[in-house]
Parts: C-alpha cells; structure tokens; sequence
C-alpha cells in the first residue's frame, strides 16, 4: 500500500511548474488537468493527471500513460507509483465533468475545444441528473 505524502504550498506550485513544463512539451496534448487530493490537501496518495490529446487510439493509452508517468516521475524526483495519468479522451463524461469541476487547468492550446467539451459534459450531467430525478419520482409513486 502506498504511503501518503505530504507537501507545503510553496512545494507543490513548484512541482506543478515541473509537471506543466513536461506535458507542454507533448505537442499530441490538447489540454491537461491536475486533480484529486493533491489539489485541495496537504497531505495525498498519488498526483492525478488527466491529459487530452489530439489523437490516439484506445490500444496506445496504456503505453502513453506510462511513457509520461516514467517522464513527470524523473522530472520531479517522486517515484512512479505516486503518477496517476490518464487520458481523457475515452473517459464517462461524469468523470470528465468532475475534473473540469474540481481540477485545476495546467494549460490547453485550444480553448474553443476544451469550452465545447466542458459545456457538452456539462449539459449531459444536466440531462442525466433530470432522468435520475425522474426515476426516483417513479419508484416513490409505486
């Protein structure tokens, strides 16, 4: 079981500017986010990172993942067990919306794209969140 690790503020931003500089220089991402614990607590399991790129298909995400994983784990000096990756572009749009929700965007080169997809993960969460509503009014009135 992995150990929790704990970081100042001031530690954290710099570790971020590291993460940021290795995912820019991935000209295939369009857009990534850092999430989860480490954003919000002092203390964390693992660094979440979601990428979206402009092109790939679901048998190279794996290999992907890792590639960047090994390559964010030698820039910032934590072990890769610590680097969560993951590529967004196969992702429920639940999990997409929580991201762009609670995550902090590192960078996107095309804002248009990421706006349009935020919208549409949005309006579905919407959608999705009317139906449930729905189901559960039906259910109560058996």
């Amino acid at each position: 079981m992995k150990e929790f690790l704990s970081m100042k503020d001031g530690e954290k931003e710099k570790l971020v500017r590291r993460i940021k500089d290795v995912l820019s220089s991935y000209k295939e991402i369009s857009f990534a986010y850092i999430f989860g614990s480490f954003t919000d607590s002092s203390t964390f399991r693992d660094i979440d990172i979601g990428i979206y790129l402009y092109n790939i298909k679901r048998e190279e995400v794996f290999d992907f993942e890792f590639r960047v994983s090994e390559k964010i784990s030698e820039a910032i000096g934590i072990d890769i067990e610590y680097i969560d990756v993951r590529v967004l572009n196969f992702a429920p749009y639940p999990f997409l919306n929580s991201i762009f929700k609670d995550g902090k965007l590192l960078f996107a080169r095309d804002m248009d794209f990421l706006t349009d997809l935020i919208e549409e993960t949005s309006l579905d969460a919407i959608a999705n969140e009317y139906i449930s509503e729905e189901s559960l009014r039906e259910l109560m009135e058996r």
